[in-house]
């Protein structure tokens, strides 16, 4: 008679067990989610973190480009970034990409002090070219400061050369 009031006290044992179990389980496994969407929205924002600095770039590089190219027409960023006469400058230009970085748009400022004498030469001029690119642009240039979109990238590559 004790052997079976024990064996009817252990019956629902197992049962608990078998629902700890699968809670800690659940909870295992929502973790791993968490963190794998968390490792995967990184990555995505490190890829295009990437793209954005090279659009940068590569609107710097047109900018410079743009500047040591031969003076004709008054149309050149050179001529509209230090017009004739040595007068000081500034010209604003887009750029829209093609390939993987199209989603990017690139606003080229370039600045020109006055031009100035150094040494025994003439009328040397400083450019200084600064190209922001972001994949949300306000209106038609970057930077967008007014975005509210959590996939907001935007970088800036600034230079200066002499001509």
């Amino acid at each position: 008679m004790n052997r079976l009031r024990a064996t009817r006290q252990a019956r629902g044992f197992l049962v608990i067990a078998a629902v700890f179990l699968l809670v800690v389980l659940a909870g295992l496994v929502a973790y791993m989610m968490t963190v794998s969407t968390t490792s995967q929205a990184a990555s995505a924002a490190d890829a295009n973190s990437a793209r954005a600095y090279q659009a940068a770039r590569a609107g710097a590089e047109w900018a410079v480009y743009l500047i040591t190219q031969t003076a004709g027409g008054g149309s050149t960023l050179k001529e509209q970034c230090g017009p004739a006469g040595g007068a000081a400058g500034s010209s604003t230009k887009t750029l829209n990409l093609g390939s993987n970085l199209s989603a990017f748009t690139v606003t080229v400022t370039c600045t020109s002090p006055a031009a100035f004498t150094e040494g025994a030469t003439t009328g040397v001029r400083v450019y200084s070219i600064v190209a922001n690119a972001c994949n949300d642009p306000d209106g038609t240039t970057c930077p967008n400061n007014s975005t509210t979109s959590s996939t907001y990238v935007n970088r800036e590559v600034t230079l200066t050369i002499s001509n």
